[in-house]
């Protein structure tokens, strides 16, 4: 009997393979909203069944949009409210797909628009609200990341890992928890085409043991490379040393790992156990690091993404297109990038006195600012009550040319502003005029199959006759 070549895999199954692979913290968010959505459906005296229309449904996210509190009765931060209110959406869509085959789209769908626009009105609202506002990791300076560097004791089980870690995560532009979930097989070292090692290390978390990047990337490779300027700050030096500090006992492919107690107080101890540093463990590795060399984490927040942070405003001052930086954060729009291109205060003044430079220069070429020889006067009161005058008329003429100046600007970007909005209607028309030639040309094609059909009939007809 000839053996099957496909696999036997039951729909019950494949559901719980899937069920497995998404994160557990993804499944504990999703119940965490939808039980908290049950209860104001209940409260409310809402209910979700077959025959409730859409609009109806677009009543009800736009009032729990608008009414999300915690259970004390306080608001939810504003990126809490979007969060939630795009799970329940999401799972809502679910639902009705999966038990009645009804397909809704929260997200697109012209009737759920007041929905949206509670949400967002009611995330503006929070925003105005410091408490209530999210707060962007802070990016470090210079100073600020070697500072923490400099106090790791790479000679030492936790301050190696710690210190290959903090330039990992500024090389690689790590996220906040990516280098918590990290595993050594996430890294390769580069082979050239006569088998010799190259030197670099080439980073990315789709590889693993079985298919070394056998599914599409999720995003480019990127690359830690030896720094000869600073043989102390190198990665790929750092790396190897942590490869070799992995002794037998080690099972586990994750990348950090708990430091042994006794390393130095036993011989030919083992620098780490076979056990993982926790999440919530690595995640508090730069806060601590902050407190430390002594920032001030109350006026700034500092976390494990700030090195992110710093990363990508280090190589915008550097000038590095955002394309460029794109591939390294991995981010697939531009504008997703804008919250990580943070100012630090040098660079901030710098900005700042140019345009004030500018301006002024500007400013007084354009009113021909002419400085006058001393009116002589036999009196010295005179003399000064003369300097006065002539001060203040110069200042009065530079106050009014820089009036006039501002006065064109504005004036030329309500122009453009007026410009852009005509241009805008304009399309706006286009669109609805290509919407009902569009239409019409449909119309003129049911006619025809219509015509075409009733010609059929006659044919057949008159043929069998």
């Amino acid at each position: 009997m000839q053996e099957k070549r496909f696999g036997s895999k039951s729909e019950e199954e494949i559901d719980a393979e899937i069920s497995k692979s998404t994160p557990w913290n993804t499944k504990k968010s999703r119940d965490s909203v939808w039980r908290q959505f049950s209860s104001f459906l209940k409260e409310k005296g809402y209910n979700l069944e077959q025959s409730t229309s859409p609009e109806s449904l677009n009543t009800i996210l736009k009032s729990w949009a608008s009414n999300m509190k915690k259970k004390d009765g306080t608001d939810y931060k504003e990126n809490v409210i979007k969060h939630m209110f795009n799970t329940t959406a999401k799972l809502v869509q679910e639902k009705y797909f999966n038990e009645w085959n009804i397909k809704i789209n929260p997200f697109t769908d012209p009737c759920f628009k007041a929905a949206r626009d509670a949400r967002d009105a009611t995330r503006r609202k929070l925003q105005t609200l410091p408490e209530k506002r999210t707060v962007n990791s802070a990016a470090l300076t210079e100073n600020e990341f070697l500072n923490m560097v400099q106090i790791l004791n790479e000679n030492t089980p936790d301050g190696l890992q710690k210190k290959f870690f903090l330039i990992a995560s500024f090389e690689l532009a790590w996220r906040g928890g990516e280098g918590a979930s990290c595993f050594t097989y996430y890294f390769k070292p580069e082979i050239d085409n006569k088998g010799l090692t190259t030197g670099r290390i080439e980073y990315n978390p789709v590889f693993s043991k079985t298919a070394q990047g056998g599914s599409k990337p999720l995003t480019s490779s990127k690359w830690l490379t030896k720094n000869k300027d600073n043989p102390n700050l190198c990665p790929v030096r750092l790396y190897h040393l942590l490869m070799m500090k992995r002794r037998n006992n080690i099972n586990t492919d994750r990348m950090f790992l708990t430091p042994n107690p006794f390393w130095n107080k036993i011989q030919n101890a083992v620098w780490y156990k076979n056990s993982p540093v926790g999440v919530n463990e690595i995640g508090k590795w730069v806060k601590s690091l902050a407190i430390v060399t002594g920032l001030d984490i109350k006026r700034r927040k500092i976390s494990n993404h700030s090195v992110r942070s710093s990363a990508v405003s280090a190589l915008a001052k550097a000038g590095v297109e955002e394309q460029q930086l794109m591939k390294i954060t991995g981010h697939q729009n531009v504008n997703s990038i804008k919250p990580y291109l943070q100012l630090d205060d040098e660079h901030h003044k710098s900005i700042i006195n140019k345009i004030r430079n500018n301006s002024v220069n500007h400013a007084f070429r354009r009113s021909k600012i002419i400085v006058r020889s001393p009116i002589k006067s036999t009196n010295q009161g005179n003399q000064t009550t003369v300097y006065m005058e002539e001060i203040k008329k110069l200042l009065n003429e530079f106050k009014k040319d820089l009036t006039d100046q501002m006065s064109k600007i504005r004036n030329g970007i309500r122009s453009d502003i007026n410009e852009i909005k005509d241009e805008i209607k304009n399309m706006k028309r286009e669109i609805k005029n290509n919407r009902e030639e569009v239409k019409q040309i449909a119309t003129d094609i049911d006619e025809m199959k219509i015509e075409t059909a009733k010609k059929k009939r006659i044919y057949l007809s008159e043929y069998r006759q």
